[in-house]
């Protein structure tokens, strides 16, 4: 598995989350229906991009235990939506770490699936506090993995 190994600093989420696990896929499928149906894009208006992030936080244990999945867009850190958080809305804050970046480029979601599955049987030293993925367009999406 090619990737690259990047410092990123630290940064904040606003959008919707659930409480999902790797061996129930349909949660996480449900709360990306529920992104695009509820146009959560229209709820967060101090964005950085339009790049939409998939985050994974909270862990239980590691990848076979359940986790914080949190769907939205990269804000300011001086965002008015930090202190005053639309309802039903979350704000996930992602700790400044050293991150393994991989590629998930091609058909989705067969492009992401296969990225995490190399990551769940790879070596690297995971630190299951905070793992990310970067939506650029339907057929790039990156994929930082939280490293020890």
């Amino acid at each position: 598995m090619h990737y690259e190994k990047i410092y990123r600093p630290a940064f904040t989420v606003l959008g919707i989350a659930c409480r999902a696990s790797n061996a129930q896929p349909d949660t996480i499928y449900g709360l990306w229906q529920r992104f695009r149906e509820e146009n959560i894009a229209a709820h967060v208006l101090e964005r950085v991009s339009d790049a939409v992030y998939a985050v994974y936080c909270e862990y239980d244990s590691d990848h076979t235990g359940e986790y914080t999945f949190v769907l939205g867009y990269e804000i300011p850190a001086t965002a008015a939506a930090v202190e005053d958080t639309p309802e039903g809305l979350v704000v996930a804050n992602i700790p400044a770490a050293q991150y393994a970046v991989i590629e998930a480029r091609g058909e989705q979601p067969d492009a992401l699936i296969s990225a995490w599955e190399h990551v769940w049987t790879s070596t690297l030293a995971r630190s299951y506090i905070c793992d990310f993925e970067v939506h650029w367009g339907p057929m790039a999406v990156e994929v930082y993995v939280g490293m020890k």
